[in-house]
């Protein structure tokens, strides 16, 4: 299951070109959205959702703990605006999800164990899949999709979104056939005839 962190949140009264006093004074202005709710603008610490997605991840589950309200919310990265396109964060929006409603989203791919055609014939890995696409209960997308190498046992053997080992409860919506992780056997460099 991914991580769950908290982040504190207040709400925000102040709308408009008058952000700038808040970020100024060091906080982050966001909204919150959802289906069938209101949406509702907050502002949270700018260093602590620095500190917090640094260490969580852009797709972590964040219970958004909003000042005044007797429970928390939630929600997941929706937007990140940055100051010019990549520089600090100036402002977040957050989508509120139904933990009883499943959700589709993406979970990274890991790559574990050793492939033989690697090890014993001293072939090249190649990753073909970064991310997968799945559908699942908002409170346990997993941290991540693992995914075993030891089949790779030759250089005609491919590991597809289909060989995946499912995890109770995820459904994984990428296209079965999309390669996961394939093998290239080694260049052999032809001997040079001398005249």
């Amino acid at each position: 299951m991914a991580e769950r962190v908290t982040i504190k949140a207040a709400p925000r009264t102040v709308l408009g070109k008058k952000v700038r006093q808040l970020r100024r004074n060091g906080r982050l202005p966001g909204n919150v959205f959802g289906r069938g709710i209101e949406s509702c603008a907050v502002d949270v610490d700018a260093r602590e959702f620095a500190r917090t997605i640094k260490s969580a991840g852009l797709r972590a589950m964040i219970e958004l703990d909003v000042e005044g309200e007797p429970a928390p919310r939630y929600v997941i990265l929706r937007g990140l605006t940055r100051s010019g396109g990549t520089g600090e964060p100036i402002h977040i929006d957050f989508f509120q999800v139904d933990p009883s409603i499943p959700i589709q989203a993406n979970v990274p791919i890991r790559l574990v164990g050793e492939s033989p055609a690697v090890r014993d014939l001293a072939g090249t890995l190649l990753p073909g899949l970064d991310v997968a696409s799945v559908r699942c209960l908002p409170l346990a997308i997993p941290d991540a999709i693992s995914v075993d190498l030891s089949g790779l046992k030759s250089f005609d053997v491919t590991l597809t979104v289909g060989d995946i080992a499912p995890v109770s409860g995820v459904e994984i919506l990428t296209d079965p056939a999309i390669v996961v992780a394939t093998v290239n056997p080694p260049r052999v460099r032809a001997a040079v005839r001398g005249a």
